[in-house]
């Protein structure tokens, strides 16, 4: 910075300052201005001829020369300070930009409570074999996963039961589980067997889940489960047989009894036959047969004409459960066929039998007519002999 000054004896000079040098050169000023003041202030009271004013004067410029040299000090310093300050300031300048980096402001996220339910649902269930039944035990496996994305589930117990108390889960139906994670799956495997006279068809099963949040607030998951009970399809029969001989020609006839013998209806029985040298015309169809009855097919076997010997075959008996699932039984039989006998032959086959029957005809001619001829003349002779006495 440049700057001009006056000095004392009149002379401008101009030249560049520091700010150290201004504030020393501020300071010599003050003391002047100063010194200047103090030497005024006892002219005056010596133009005015009292010597208490000079004394009191002289004592008030000491005191004020002192208050004004401790000021000018005060000054000095605060003066060195900003050069300081300044010097500090440079130097900051030259290694920062002038234009100062806008901070961005720090974002705050705001954590607010999950107040939303876990949820544990039952996703699905399989039934082994597709069904129960009475004639081995079976297995219900059961699936569960918690819903929710962030909560898991805990204190968790499973039950399960048949509201109509024929299918028995294993023990006492029911599972514990500690806790299931937030998104997680559970299986449960459960044995069960159902009771020989149960109902067929389906079956409800009551599923019930409770279970706690991690505040220990209760809930609780009902589910019906479907599940098909069949009962064994069973039949017996009796009258599948044939006689131990048939003829050429002939029709025999066959009554099969069939019986349910097991807890369920029977549909769509018929007979149907297989036999090497009997035509049966088709099969013979019974029908339906409720539980614990029986019915009757017929069917008339018609001989073949050119067939002979022994012969066999099978009689195959079908039947449906309610499901429309098909079983089938089958019977084995045989029989001798014989050769059809006309009455010619017949005859013919007794004349071979017997070759001299001509010797016999006769013998019974003469054996015949002699006969014929006494026993008339026998009696008229005796008639004849009763008169003669008679007249004697």
């Amino acid at each position: 910075m440049w700057q001009s000054h006056t000095g004392m004896i009149g002379l401008r000079i101009t030249y560049r300052m520091s700010l150290t040098e201004r504030c020393d050169y501020m300071k010599k000023i003050l003391i002047l201005l100063l010194s200047l003041m103090l030497c005024t202030v006892p002219c005056l009271a010596v133009e005015e001829g009292s010597e208490s004013v000079t004394e009191a004067t002289e004592v008030t410029t000491e005191a004020n020369t002192e208050a004004t040299t401790k000021k000018a000090e005060k000054t000095t310093e605060k003066a060195e300070s900003t050069t300081k300050k300044v010097k500090t300031t440079k130097k900051a300048e030259k290694v920062e930009p002038d234009v100062e980096e806008e901070k961005a402001p720090e974002k705050t996220e705001e954590v607010t409570e999950d107040s939303s339910q876990p949820r544990l649902m039952v996703t699905g269930y399989v039934v082994e074999n597709d069904y129960l039944t009475p004639e081995k035990d079976g297995k219900i496996t059961v699936t569960l996963q918690n819903m929710h994305p962030s909560k898991s589930v805990k204190n968790i117990m499973l039950s399960i039961e048949d509201g109509a108390d024929e299918i028995i889960p294993e023990g006492m139906g029911t599972k514990y589980i500690s806790s299931i994670g937030a998104g997680k799956i559970y299986s449960w495997e459960i044995p069960v067997s159902v009771f020989h006279s149960a109902t067929v068809g389906e079956h409800k099963m009551n599923f019930t889940c409770e279970y706690e949040d991690e505040y220990g607030s209760g809930y609780s998951v009902n589910a019906a489960l479907r599940v098909q009970v069949r009962q064994p399809a069973k039949l017996d029969y009796d009258g599948a047989k044939l006689p131990v001989k048939v003829v050429q020609e002939d029709t025999v006839t066959l009554n099969i009894n069939l019986m349910n013998t097991g807890k369920s209806t029977l549909y769509n029985c018929k007979v149907e036959f297989d036999i090497e040298g009997l035509e049966s015309g088709g099969s013979s169809f019974a029908g339906e047969i409720p539980v614990g009855e029986s019915k009757t097919a017929t069917a008339n076997l018609r001989v073949d004409s050119e067939k002979t010997g022994n012969v066999k075959g099978t009689i195959k008996i079908t039947y449906e459960d309610a499901f429309g699932k098909t079983f089938e039984k089958e019977q084995e039989v045989k029989t001798l066929i014989e050769k059809k006998v006309i009455k010619a032959e017949k005859k013919e086959e007794e004349e071979k039998k017997n070759p001299l029957w001509w010797l016999f005809l006769l013998a019974g001619l003469v054996v015949g007519g002699g006969l014929g001829f006494g026993i008339p003349f026998a009696i008229n002779s005796k008639k004849q002999r009763d008169e003669d006495e008679k007249r004697l």
